[in-house]
């Protein structure tokens, strides 16, 4: 493409380019997404089987938070092999990374054929997975960015990267809930199993991706960064730190959603089917929330944007907890709707990352640890 900058790139190109990097991360969500569901209804019985159930509980939501600190040491590789040999090597090897080690969890045997083993795997598994998820949502983002610089709808475009995430829980959603009467028992294995089968097109999809124009542009005149990463650390690290504080209030609620609420519902005497239900019904909301977004972030400041998203949550989160305890299923998904809608993710590379440590990695287990089996606190 000539020089004239990103101009020249049009609707259909970025459409495209939109389709391909959205469908990469639907992937990697739904398998990061199906660990949280199996983490809290599997996980606990299956590889810790000798712990008291709240201590299991608490395990497994810690084997699910040991892929967030990975993350941060993954957003740093793969951003700097982005930055410096291009999104699509980074693209290509972090789908790889995440279909890989999730179908080696869907075939890991559990502590009655392993023993300690077992939950040891477990675990690296999950920090593998969790560098490999950490180069997608910030490599998306910047190519996007880099795409549709020129364009005064920008925020819209790089919103279509965060709709893979909703999009990604919705599939594992409904996975659960096809498989709701087996899934805590063999059916979470057959979900993450079946990931293989959309990541090879989704490898082919990444394939044929080209990288943007002004990422050629500075490569031609040697303008790379020698250590991209670490530079933008130290030149904005006050913002990157603010910024994933706002990220961590509104990743706490898709990560509490789809990790604990699945154990405190049960406890609650809710089925499992009727969880999946609401869960969809809230992924379907954090769709519709990416989408307007992108707009309301073009039309307003995206600080008033944050603002709203993070008082609307916050007000509707006791009404919600009430609704569950009471069991007016009804309520808590009509609840649901607008916490979903509100509580949608943003951020790009280091502060997604980090936001997702603060927001994702402890909210579980210190919720099962706190109030334990007994909700109701009889």
């Amino acid at each position: 493409m000539p020089e004239g900058s990103a101009k020249e790139t049009d609707t259909r190109t970025l459409t495209i380019l939109a389709v391909s990097a959205t469908g990469g991360t639907v992937v990697e969500v739904y398998d990061f997404f199906i660990y949280g569901y199996a983490a809290a209804s599997a996980f606990p019985g299956i590889f810790f089987p000798k712990l008291a159930p709240t201590q299991a509980l608490v395990f497994s939501f810690l084997a699910f938070g040991a892929g967030f600190p990975a993350r941060i040491l993954g957003a740093f590789i793969f951003g700097h092999f982005g930055d410096r040999t291009g999104r699509k090597f980074a693209f290509l090897l972090s789908i790889a990374i995440v279909g890989t080690t999730t179908c080696l969890t869907g075939l890991l045997p559990g502590y009655a054929r392993l023993g300690i083993a077992a939950p040891v795997l477990l675990v690296v598994l999950r920090v593998v997975q969790g560098i490999g998820v950490s180069g997608e949502f910030g490599g998306t983002s910047s190519l996007l960015a880099e795409f549709g610089a020129a364009r005064r709808s920008r925020a819209f475009w790089m919103s279509l990267a965060t709709l893979g995430i909703p999009l990604g829980a919705i599939a594992a959603s409904g996975v659960m809930l096809i498989m709701s009467k087996t899934f805590a028992v063999a059916g979470w294995r057959i979900a993450m199993l079946l990931s293989s089968v959309i990541v090879i097109p989704a490898l082919l999809a990444r394939y044929k991706l080209a990288d943007s124009p002004l990422f050629e542009r500075l490569k031609q005149r040697q303008q790379l960064a020698a250590m991209p990463s670490l530079g933008v650390f130290k030149m904005h690290a006050g913002s990157i730190i603010l910024l994933a504080l706002v990220v961590a209030f509104m990743s706490m609620n898709g990560y509490v959603m789809g990790t604990y609420f699945i154990s405190f519902m049960h406890f609650a005497g809710v089925p499992l089917a009727t969880v999946a239900i609401v869960l969809m019904v809230g992924r379907v909301a954090d769709a519709l929330g990416v989408l307007l977004s992108g707009p309301l972030a073009d039309f307003c400041k995206r600080r008033t944007a944050a603002y709203i998203a993070i008082g609307l949550t916050t007000l509707l989160s006791y009404p919600f907890v009430l609704a569950v305890l009471s069991k007016h299923i009804v309520l808590v998904t009509a609840l649901q709707i607008p916490i979903g809608f509100f509580g949608i993710d943003s951020g790009a590379g280091i502060s997604w990352n980090l936001g997702q440590i603060f927001g994702g990695m402890l909210a579980p287990s210190a919720l099962a640890a706190l109030i334990g089996q007994d909700v109701f606190h009889r």
